[in-house]
């Protein structure tokens, strides 16, 4: 009769009219009814579902591939989405809360307890509890009567509760298994576990079998470090029995041994591909998920991704890479040592760049393509630390590369319009008066006059043909003495012609006609002044020679004589004409 009695005892915590509590640790559920399910991959999953309310867990990998562990919390209800994140976060639409401002978010009351966040929402009438502590999840409910929730804490499948849009892409992709565990410490995980069965945990009634187990198959899957310990698995089922009324001995952690800290990991913020975690030392890091960082290990890059750009180069490394090996990235720089990585706190990711205003020691080269006339650049750099100063250090060697190379791209044509196609212009001297017209053209037969409208570009060859009219052709010719070029805003100056020849030190000069007839032609590469002047005026000065009284009227453009002698001017004020133009 006693023993019957004390079955009634145990089982009120279950029957009608009663509260319950369901837990998810890693990635083991004890759903309301204490039937354990454990989650097999990476994808989102229905807790909890009521008319527009929902409570689902996301599960993600940690430091194993293989192994998937509960990561965030989302609630949803009539009004909007909230997220109960690892750290003891709140997030909504993307952005983190701060619940001592905004105590309520979408209808849920959001609070700290000293077991985790506790949001607090109603489901016809009914209050369900929510609490996160980045670890383990609780979710607590009345009988809600003749209201059926759905979901996996209260039996549902698991290929009816799966959540595709809260879930990462490729989330059920099976893993290579990993054996992080060896099997004497699974032996001795599973005999800590197995404390939960005696004192100080026996003035509980809940069952307990389903916490030993859920302890025994994370840990011997998943090593004791980030906040997951067989302590852990006991303080679930403390709370669990706390949450349902029942007080378990102040003193268990002592009596049982557990020494872990309860605020693992608390308000530290780590990005989506990271997890809060023990590093080398031991200390609480942002360590890269597994299935993120795996491929990154094999080269010791720690995750660089390098980009070269026309004037910049910049090195991006995974901080949470740096963190695993205990390396701080304070203690990197690029070979000059004041080239020092800047942390993105959103991303945790560390830049090392330089520019062509200081390269910070990079050695750049400039290789062409003979068959293409192709240019390469390649900068070569790299993150390294600085030489111990004693006999002892701390800090490890490390040496990245960060060497890359680009190829510019083509630019768009500088092009340049001419103000005027044809500029015309009337001299008098005291036995002529006559007229100078100034043409330019692209082609060599001076077919293609150069428009307002023409575009000209760098390098391109022009024509230019200046021609005097009104003059005697058997007895005069028209001398081309001089033209050069002027930057109108800064006067800087180019000469292309100079004492009737071309300037020896541009080659792309060629006159084909001066002194010979009343028309002089040359030719010439467009050329632009440095810093891309906007407005160029082409100035000649123009001389008339008298063809009676001199032998020979062209200028003498030989290395012994700069002009002929003999040449004879009819003139004593020479003609000037200028052109101009703009890009």
């Amino acid at each position: 009769m006693l023993l019957l009695l004390l079955l009634s005892l145990t089982a009120t915590t279950y029957v009608s009219g009663s509260e319950e509590v369901c837990t998810v640790t890693g990635s083991q559920i004890i759903n309301f009814k204490q039937g354990l399910v454990v989650v097999p991959d990476r994808c989102a999953y229905s807790l909890f579902a009521s008319g527009t309310s929902t409570v689902s867990a996301v599960f993600q990998d940690r430091r194993l591939v293989d192994v998937s562990l509960l990561d965030h919390v989302v609630i949803k209800t009539s009004a909007g989405a909230v997220q109960l994140g690892p750290g003891w976060r709140v997030i909504k639409d993307g952005n983190d809360v701060d619940i001592s401002k905004t105590p309520t978010v979408n209808t849920v009351a959001l609070t700290k307890e000293t077991i985790g966040i506790k949001a607090t929402f109603t489901v016809s009438a009914n209050t369900i509890e929510v609490i996160f502590d980045g670890f383990t999840l609780y979710i607590k409910k009345p009988d809600m009567g003749s209201v059926v929730p759905g979901g996996l804490c209260m039996g549902s499948s698991l290929s009816t509760t799966k959540i595709s849009s809260l879930s990462i892409e490729n989330c059920a992709v099976a893993q290579s298994k990993t054996n992080e565990v060896p099997s004497d410490t699974c032996t001795t995980v599973t005999t800590r576990c197995e404390k939960l069965s005696s004192n100080p945990f026996g003035s509980c009634a809940i069952a307990k079998t389903n916490y030993i187990k859920a302890c025994k198959d994370t840990l011997c899957k998943y090593p004791e470090k980030d906040g997951f310990s067989v302590c852990r698995f006991q303080e679930a089922y403390v709370n669990v029995c706390q949450l349902l009324g029942t007080t378990i001995s102040a003193t268990w952690r002592t009596d049982v041994g557990c020494t872990d800290s309860t605020t693992f990991c608390q308000d530290k913020t780590c990005a989506h591909h990271e997890f809060c975690g023990d590093n080398i030392s031991d200390e609480e890091s942002c360590l890269c998920r597994s299935i993120f960082a795996t491929p990154l290990r094999t080269d010791n890059s720690f995750g660089g991704v390098t980009t070269c750009e026309d004037k910049s180069s910049k090195l991006i490394l995974a901080n949470c890479l740096l963190e695993e090996k205990g390396i701080d990235y304070n203690d990197l720089h690029l070979k000059k040592a004041t080239c020092t990585g800047q942390l993105d706190t959103t991303t945790n990711n560390v830049t090392f760049s330089f520019d062509n205003t200081d390269t910070c020691e990079a050695i750049v080269t400039e290789t062409v393509d003979t068959n293409t006339q192709g240019v390469t650049i390649k900068y070569e750099n790299s993150v390294e630390t600085s030489a111990p100063t004693g006999d002892i250090t701390r800090v490890d060697s490390v040496n990245i590369d960060f060497s890359c190379q680009y190829t510019p791209k083509n630019p768009s044509p500088t092009t340049f319009t001419i103000m005027d196609s044809t500029v015309t212009k009337t001299f008098s001297t005291v036995s002529w008066t006559y007229t100078v017209t100034m043409s330019a053209y692209t082609n060599a037969k001076r077919t293609k006059l150069v428009e307002t409208s023409t575009e000209i570009q760098l390098k391109q060859t022009i024509w230019m043909e200046l021609k005097a009219t009104g003059v005697d052709e058997t007895s005069i010719a028209l001398v081309i003495h001089s033209c050069q070029a002027t930057d109108v805003d800064s006067a800087k100056t180019h000469n292309l012609i100079t004492n009737g020849c071309q300037n020896p030190a541009d080659s792309t000069v060629k006159i084909e006609t001066n002194g010979k007839g009343v028309s002089g032609l040359f030719n010439f590469k467009m050329f632009q002044f440095i810093g891309k002047a906007k407005s160029v005026k082409l100035e000649c000065i123009l001389k008339l020679c008298s063809t009676l009284d001199s032998k020979n009227c062209q200028p003498d453009c030989s290395s012994r004589r700069r002009r002929s002698a003999k040449a004879r001017y009819v003139d004593t004020d020479p003609a000037v004409i200028s052109m101009a133009w703009t890009n």
